[in-house]
């Protein structure tokens, strides 16, 4: 007999069922699904007290298995690894058998379909004869395409032998219903007054109504709590269909149908304490309702991403809790696509201190120790340089101890770093490391390769001994090898004590995380081990069969606190007295979601033909729709108090129940990323990162207010931790309020910068990044932030080639030119002396061509022509010129001199705010300096900067500190030899832009006559008066355009500077640096940049930019009054040129 009680969501159906299963007096089982074994447990003990004896909660698969193991003895069953490699063995066998597949079953994760193909026929009840004489019997089939008789026979085939094999060694639970069903039919496994009632279940699979069946026809009685109204309505058509079951063919008697009972409740709501949550649910059912009057307890909200969305969710638990007497376990949240909003909300979670319990199932797969033993097998069938950087990365890697004899000892993050750096700057990512590195010249690269090959020789040993060997073996091995060798022990040992400076509670999970991990692991490689046989494997195929495997593994983790927060996906959770439901992740083609396991091997077409040969696989499409709406429904009624609704995106992204909730209801959707910032300010963590996130934003008042709000808080809630309002954060916030509120820079780093800074020499282009933006030169050369190196034609190796080219070309070229004159440079001479610097560069510097790429190779080749043409014209204006190439790379350091010519470096004191004085040095190198020597023997200097991309002089960039290297050098070297007759000249920047690859073989007219015109101008400095000024027409490129005519076209823009005014120039010069290093050294490092006509200079190609997120409202102009103000009293008018 059936007895079906029937109501929408929250009528009470589960509590009659209960109340029903209370005073049965008979044989008791409660089934319901698996994953809702636990809380119906403990339901049962809270409600039933002492006469829950004889109740027995129970799955379909335990009920089955139950059975069996009293009426037919099972062997072990099959894990899913052992499924998984039995398959493998089973598809490897017929791979040269298949019809349909080919190729294909050759392909990585071929296997795992295959296997969930079988298990979706399994769970439908469909064994592989039935395939066989469907395909060889079935009009339909025959009718159909020939590639789907094909396919079936190709199904039929591996689904045969896969079961052959798997039943030699093992059992498998997914034949448990079908098997206890005909077991029920052969047995009297229930007594006589037995009744099952079901709840939770809105449909059955194949295999379980086969189940149910038998039960019934043995006289089993049955009582289901189905959710519908008995209206018809379209949203419970699945579960109507449900009913039907009990009502026409389980409602039996041995054989005999009997009456079915029916308890109805309709569209009673005794969950909703709130009226509007009632209404919403009559709404979604197509019922009518009056519009409530207010809508109070329906929240819709939006977030531009999924890390807003969690935040408003977590903030939201916590005033629930904090000001409305909430306990976490009154709360659930309900996610449309849990694992993809996992990581935002355990983040957030942390940040609100909200303990949430996430009953999703967690692959293996996704752990870094399953990532680790790919990398490791990968880079052992295969120990390219990408490879090997895997393997490293991975945080598991050890290497064998330089002290102790058979110790290992981890790879350090500064071993990782340096091997990373020379792969990078060799270019070696793509070859293979069994072999030594290229290159190995000093100390430091020998010890890059002495860990090259303690990493690599272990991987490469391994691969020899395993080759050729079967897949049992080969597991042996790599298990040995693993314990041996990697030392996988101490690895996992080391992981957990990598912590141990945190809480030890923590540390105390993540060892027990570690322990549950390698057992899944362990019991992994055994089940392994016993299935595969002796045919031959290569470790990539383990590797893949591994990386297969773990992704049917999943971690089950019990909740951590037992009043915690349920967060779960919308088919997966229900909860019995939820107050508050938080459903996330409402966008449109989402929730609804069609709920289905893909397993890609049956098409909707499949399923259209195997159906009309009586054998349904899935439910139809409507069905599975029908069930995903109906999914919805339950999770947006579960709530008996409070309802919100989010989602991620722009208000359009919105699900349709949203917009019609919205409607319904009548109440706006909120946008969480416009909500004033303390609103999601409820724990001192939420209110440090809203202060970083909308510092600029809060008022000081409003920050204060966080505080104030905070610490009240902390005083009346036992929510609020003691140790919460004692947290740093909130005094960070409070004082940064109120250095905001009197003007003061913010971002200080305080006592910290005298480690951070400990040097007190610079150089010219640290002195360039301080001026430009003092975070940037924080991360650069406090926190010492940089991107790896590498031998690529960038511009700063391009740079510092050409550099090389200039110093050794010229070196030659002038070595007597003090006496004897400029000299002429014939075409071929430079060509020489062009191929003579690269050709050394490369012995120096470079592997030989056919270590490098080709494509830096073509490069290089192109720089050579670059060199050729800017020699021959730097050259050609040397000879007409009374400057004399002096000095090449001449280094500004201490108590330096090079022939009674003094190259000290540039130096200052400064007052740091703790009234402390320090010394200040600013050296480097200048490319080249020139000098004119007169008559009367004085000498003026010219220094000489190369610049391969476009540099403009601007004396307004000069005000705020930036572009002072080359009058740096300038002045200083002036001002060092003023007693020897030197004063300053000019300082100019000389164009060595890279040559286009058409060059390279037919150079353009603009590149032989050795300029690029507008973009490649000469600019600088030029002092009133001297000898620079007086060669401004050697600057004048003559040309044939293309007319034929010979023009002249200007390559000299310098800037002159007054002479009178070079003194406040260099007062200018050395206030702003005294300033702006002052500052940094007493820890102002303030995300400022210099901006010019409304774009941050040091901006533009800052590694850091996504960093500090700084805005261009917070940055200085140069082209501000005073300094436009500043370039026009030191610059020479027209009227006195």
């Amino acid at each position: 007999m059936a007895h079906i009680i029937s109501g929408a969501a929250g009528s009470g159906k589960t509590t009659a069922l209960y109340s029903l299963l209370k005073t049965d007096k008979g044989n008791k089982v409660l089934l319901v699904p698996d994953q809702f074994v636990f809380e119906s447990e403990r339901r049962v003990a809270d409600e039933l007290d002492e006469k829950t004896s004889g109740i027995m909660v129970t799955g379909f698969m335990s009920l089955a298995e139950k059975i069996l193991k009293k009426y037919c003895p099972r062997k072990i069953y099959a894990d899913s690894t052992a499924k998984l490699a039995i398959m493998n063995r089973a598809v490897k066998s017929l791979a040269e058998s298949f019809d349909f597949y080919g190729s294909a079953a050759k392909k990585p994760g071929f296997v795992s379909v295959c296997l969930s193909g079988v298990e979706t026929l399994k769970s439908a009840g469909i064994s592989s004869q039935k395939l066989y004489d469907i395909i060889a019997e079935d009009s339909t089939v025959s009718s159909a395409p020939a590639h789907f008789t094909d396919k079936m026979h190709d199904i039929a085939l591996f689904y045969s032998l896969y079961d052959k094999m798997l039943t030699e060694l093992y059992d498998d639970r997914q034949d448990n219903l079908l098997l206890a069903a005909r077991t029920i039919a052969e047995n009297d496994c229930f007594p006589k007054n037995t009744r099952v009632y079901i709840d939770g279940f809105d449909s059955f699979s194949g295999a379980q109504k086969e189940f149910l069946r038998a039960m019934a026809d043995k006289g089993v009685d049955f009582t289901v709590a189905v959710c519908t109204n008995d209206s018809g309505a379209e949203i419970f058509s699945e579960c109507d269909k449900t009913k039907a079951l009990f009502e026409n063919q389980y409602a039996m008697d041995c054989g005999k149908p009997q009456k079915t009972e029916y308890t109805k409740f309709g569209d009673s709501a005794v969950r909703y304490k709130n009226d509007t949550l009632r209404v919403l649910r009559d709404l979604l059912q197509g019922g009518k309702a009056g519009k409530p009057a207010d809508p109070h307890g329906v929240t819709l909200a939006y977030s531009r991403n999924m890390s807003g969305e969690a935040d408003f969710v977590c903030a939201n638990i916590r005033k629930l809790v904090r000001c409305e007497g909430y306990r976490y376990s009154d709360i659930a949240v309900i996610c449309a696509a849990p694992a993809k909003y996992r990581d935002a909300v355990r983040s957030a979670a942390l940040r609100y201190e909200v303990p949430i319990f996430a009953d999703l199932p967690e692959p293996v797969s996704e752990k870094p120790l399953l990532r680790y033993l790919d990398c490791l097998l990968c880079a052992a069938e295969e120990p390219t340089g990408i490879k090997v950087l895997r393997y490293i990365r991975s945080g598991f890697a050890r290497i064998p101890s330089d002290k102790k004899e058979g110790k290992t000892v981890p790879l350090t993050l500064r071993d990782q770093h340096i091997v990373e750096e020379y792969a990078n700057r060799w270019d070696l990512k793509n070859r293979r490391w069994d072999r030594p590195f290229p290159h190995i010249t000093d100390d430091a690269e020998k010890a890059v390769e002495n860990i090259r090959d303690k990493i690599v020789s272990p991987l490469t040993e391994f691969e020899k001994s395993v080759r050729n060997v079967g897949g049992k073996e080969l597991v042996r091995r790599f298990t040995e090898f693993l314990f041996d060798k990697a030392d996988i022990s101490a690895a996992i040992q080391g992981k957990c004590q990598d912590n141990s400076t945190r809480q030890l509670r923590y540390v105390k999970e993540l060892t027990e995380e570690y322990n549950n991990l390698w057992r899944n692991v362990s019991d992994m490689l055994t089940s392994l081990y016993e299935t595969l046989d002796d045919t031959p494997m290569t470790i990539g195929e383990l590797a893949a069969l591994i990386r297969t495997c773990s992704a049917q593994i999943n971690l089950s983790r019990p909740p951590k606190v037992l009043d915690s927060v349920l967060f779960g996906d919308p088919a997966r959770t229900r909860s019995r007295d939820v107050r508050a439901v938080f459903v996330m992740g409402a966008a449109d083609g989402a929730f609804p979601g069609i709920r289905t396991d893909d397993n890609g091997i049956f098409t909707a077409d499949d399923n259209e033909f195997l159906a009309q040969s009586g054998l349904d696989i899935n439910e139809d499409e409507d069905a599975e729709y029908s069930l995903a709406v109906l999914d919805c429904y339950k999770a947006l009624t579960l709530a008996g108090e409070k309802l919100f609704v989010t989602f991620a995106g722009e208000p359009e992204n919105a699900s349709e129940y949203v917009g019609e909730t919205a409607k319904l209801i009548g109440t706006d959707i909120v946008n969480i990323d416009e909500l004033p910032p303390l609103y999601l300010m409820e724990s001192a963590k939420s209110a440090d990162r809203q202060y970083v996130l909308n510092g600029t934003a809060l008022t000081a008042p409003q920050k204060r207010a966080v505080t104030e709000a905070l610490t009240e808080c902390g005083r009346e809630n036992t929510a609020i931790s003691r140790q919460e309002r004692k947290d740093p954060a909130i005094s960070r916030i409070n004082a940064a309020a109120e250095r905001r509120a009197d003007g003061a820079d913010i971002h200080r780093i305080g006592e910290t910068a005298k480690l951070v800074f400990p040097s007190s020499s610079l150089s010219p282009t640290a002195i360039e990044k301080l001026n430009g933006c003092k975070f940037s030169y924080f991360l650069q050369y406090g926190m010492e932030l940089r991107s790896p190196f590498d031998i690529t034609m960038s511009a700063v190796n391009y740079g510092s080639i050409m550099h090389y080219i200039m110093k050794y070309s010229f070196e030659r070229l002038y070595a007597n030119a003090k006496d004897n004159g400029n000299p002429h440079a014939g075409e071929d001479t430079i060509k020489q002396l062009v191929a003579e610097a690269m050709t050394e560069y490369r012995e120096k510097y470079l592997l030989g061509e056919s270590e490098m790429s080709a494509k830096f190779n073509t490069l290089y080749r192109a720089l050579s022509t670059a060199a050729f043409y800017l020699l021959k014209y730097m050259t050609a204006e040397l000879e007409n010129s009374r400057f004399v190439p002096t000095y090449f790379e001449l280094t500004l350091s201490k108590a330096s001199s090079v022939d009674e010519f003094d190259a000290s470096p540039y130096s200052f004191d400064i007052t740091l705010d703790d009234g402390s004085t320090q010394t200040v040095t600013i050296g480097g190198t200048v490319d080249r300096v020139d000098m004119a020597y007169g008559d009367d023997g004085s000498r003026q200097i010219r220094v000489i900067d190369y610049k391969t991309g476009k540099k403009e002089a601007s004396l307004s960039r000069i005000y705020y500190g930036l572009d002072l290297q080359l009058l740096l050098y300038l002045l200083t070297l002036s001002d060092n030899n003023k007693d020897n007759g030197c004063q300053p000249s000019a300082a100019m920047y000389y164009p060595a832009g890279k040559t286009p690859l058409k060059d390279i073989k037919d150079p353009s007219e603009e590149l032989k006559r050795g300029m690029w015109l507008d973009s490649h101008r000469e600019t600088g400095f030029a002092v009133e008066g001297t000898q620079q000024e007086l060669e401004r027409d050697n600057y004048n490129g003559k040309y044939i355009d293309q007319n034929g005519k010979q023009k002249y076209e200007c390559l000299y823009s310098a800037t002159t500077i007054e002479k009178t005014k070079l003194a406040n120039l260099e007062s200018r010069i050395a206030k702003v640096i005294k300033e702006n290093a002052g500052k940094v050294k007493s820890g102002c490092v303030g995300a400022k940049p210099v901006s010019e006509n409304g774009v941050a200079i040091s901006c533009k190609y800052c590694e850091y930019k996504d960093i500090c997120g700084a805005g261009i409202s917070s940055a200085t102009d140069v082209n501000s009054e005073d300094a436009v103000a500043f370039s026009e009293d030191i610059v020479l008018s027209e009227e006195s040129k």
